[in-house]
């Protein structure tokens, strides 16, 4: 209870707030709200706010000296920032701290919710689940008017405004339960250990803020190009699919995929040694094993075949009245606390053809900025490895590892070249991810000997990392949880976990965490910092983020930022993480070396055969 008084008395006033509202046409972000709902945390009192016909102004509390705590944030500030009143500074996220002391958010079947949040904390929920089941299709019902003028009845009123209490109350008993769950879990003692850890809730609590802003930003789209697609997709894909399985033969007459025919394919490659199988017999088509064969050209086109196959009509970008797609960024979506975005709704997360649909919004370019070799910069910094930093700040830690060793030849073809760097790049992920040497020989094409042999100078040149990485883990096993400079926690109960129905060893991804975490953490700094100093972020993917820049201002604005995304690294690990980018004018995809990669290829012919379909449907059908 010390940590809950320590708040009580650094706060002016600790508020459980929720709201409801309607989504706007992309379901993703809050268009018209209609209510806040406030419950105090130590009184109990309630403040409810009717905000749909804007006759009652919102509350002006000060948002500095105020403690909002909310479930799933981004909701309730998206609301904020609807209603123009601004960003709150301080908010406590009960969704984020629970993924943080338990497990990461879900989406769908097993989702943590407010309910299941509660009864993992033993408290019941006042309102019965048929109340809150009319009152939520209440509103819903309402979402699908639009723009209509309409309003709710001052009973519907009432009742939405208790539903929306109800789950606010139901929050601050979360609150004060949750938060003397952290007081035990992280063994806070001293109020320098409770400023501390507010100071990191915060910090996650604001970056929520940021993220909503991001998602209400969106990606302009080229909504002529989009629709097109859409409509003509169905036909193109079926014609597509036709001439590529003309070449290799694994689909019947109907497009149904045939297992024996691909049975067969397998076999007429020489890959039926190999190749892994199903229960059934058949060979397995299991997307990974596929990739790793993509060398032999017929599985190459097979899965070009697959890939037009799972596209469907892009409707789920569909943008919003401003010509935007928006998506929900859940910024603490995995175990490492690394961005996970609806990928269903989200550009970025299809095919990277798909990316043509991006176009700069009038008098704008976008810029996609991303951390250079993220990884190996952190993985250096973090462990002071002389060598490992040397190494990442030559530019390619790849290439000046293969130097060390002596393959590396400056005579060598570009091709050749090319491959020496694969092949080190290949044994950096496998001592970053913890193989051993058998799926290093396999992965290298050598034999057992040479993988055992690399492996063994790898570790010897990087030894400082490698004992580094070992103590961190053995503390964190001794601890029970992995930790992040920022606080971002991974809990560990037991080092063996149940998959598939089998026991596995969950250490090699225990090596790679504090690496991918610390990755998440900067990127996090960085759009928190490029946000405060007002540069529009459209998106964040992964290690990097699409900026949306005004062309009188580019210049400025660019080298900022660049500015902002580096000092980001240097403040989480102690070093700085390079920044590449790449500016957007038109189109999307980018040449490399003066020729089109696979990407624009695969882009260039479905546009072409969307053209050709075009052209003759008019033809039957004059418009």
């Amino acid at each position: 209870m010390k940590f809950l008084n320590f708040i009580r008395n650094n706060f002016e006033r600790v508020l459980a707030y929720d709201t409801e509202f309607h989504f706007d046409l992309t379901k993703t972000i809050p268009q018209k709200v209609l209510c806040f709902c406030y419950v105090d945390i130590f009184t109990g009192k309630k403040f409810q706010y009717w905000e749909y016909d804007q006759s009652i102004s919102h509350p002006h509390f000060d948002f500095n000296k105020v403690l909002l705590v909310s479930y799933n944030a981004t909701a309730e500030i998206g609301s904020h920032l609807k209603q123009l009143h601004g960003k709150p500074r301080n908010v406590w996220d009960a969704y984020i701290e629970t993924a943080r002391l338990y497990k990461p958010m879900r989406s769908g079947k097993g989702a943590m919710t407010l309910l299941t949040t509660a009864e993992k904390y033993g408290i019941q929920d006042k309102m019965s689940a048929a109340e809150k089941e009319r009152c939520l299709d209440l509103i819903l019902r309402r979402n699908d008017y639009k723009d209509l003028p309409f309003k709710y009845s001052i009973k519907e009123q009432n009742e939405i405004l208790d539903y929306c209490s109800a789950d606010a109350e139901l929050l601050r008993q979360v609150f004060i339960k949750q938060v003397c769950d952290i007081e035990e879990k992280c063994k806070l003692k001293t109020d320098q250990d409770f400023l501390d850890e507010v100071q990191r809730i915060m910090y996650r609590g604001y970056s929520i803020g940021c993220v909503a802003q991001v998602e209400r930003n969106g990606i302009p789209i080229d909504l002529k190009l989009i629709n097109k697609f859409n409509d003509t997709w169905p036909h193109v894909k079926d014609n597509l699919v036709q001439e590529v399985n003309k070449e290799i033969d694994v689909f019947n007459e109907d497009l149904t995929f045939s297992h024996k025919k691909f049975d067969d394919l397998i076999i007429r490659n020489g890959l039926d040694l190999k190749w892994p199988r199903m229960k059934s017999g058949h060979f397995t088509t299991n997307k990974r094993i596929i990739k790793q064969h993509l060398e032999y050209e017929e599985i190459a086109k097979l899965n070009e075949i697959r890939t037009l196959q799972n596209m469907t009509k892009l409707t789920a970008y569909t943008p919003g009245q401003d010509g935007r797609t928006r998506t929900n960024m859940n910024m603490f979506g995995t175990v490492t606390g690394r961005a996970s975005p609806s990928s269903a709704k989200f550009v970025f997360g299809a095919s990277k053809w798909a990316r043509n649909f991006i176009r700069p919004a009038y008098g704008t370019w976008l810029v996609y900025m991303d951390y250079t070799s993220q990884e190996p910069g952190v993985m250096g910094y973090l462990s002071g490895d002389k060598n490992l930093i040397e190494a990442y700040q030559s530019g390619d830690i790849y290439i000046h590892t293969a130097k060390l060793f002596g393959f590396w030849n400056e005579s060598a073809t570009k091709s050749q070249k090319a491959e020496i760097r694969n092949q080190f790049k290949v044994l950096y992920l496998a001592n970053s991810y913890g193989q051993g040497p058998g799926s290093v020989a396999e992965s290298l094409k050598c034999t057992l000997h040479e993988a055992k042999y690399l492996q063994k100078k790898y570790r010897e040149t990087y030894s400082t990392y490698f004992k580094w990485i070992a103590g961190v883990v053995e503390h964190g096993l001794q601890r029970g949880y992995l930790s992040t400079v920022l606080g971002w926690q991974r809990h560990i109960k037991d080092l063996f976990q149940i998959k598939d129905g089998k026991k596995v060893d969950i250490r090699r991804s225990l090596l790679n965490w504090p690496i991918q975490s610390h990755g998440a953490e900067i990127l996090r700094t960085a759009l928190m910092d490029l946000t405060d100093n007002h540069i529009k972020v459209c998106a964040t993917i992964h290690d990097a983020v699409l900026l949306e820049i005004p062309i009188p201002e580019f210049d400025e604005q660019i080298e900022l930022a660049e500015k902002i995304m580096i000092d980001a690294s240097i403040k989480v690990v102690g070093g700085p993480i390079r920044v590449d980018k790449e500016i957007i004018k038109g189109n999307f995809i980018q040449l490399k070396d003066g020729e089109p990669n696979k990407d624009q290829i695969l882009y260039d012919k479905i546009m072409g055969e969307i053209e050709t379909y075009t052209r003759s449907r008019n033809n039957i059908h004059p418009q």
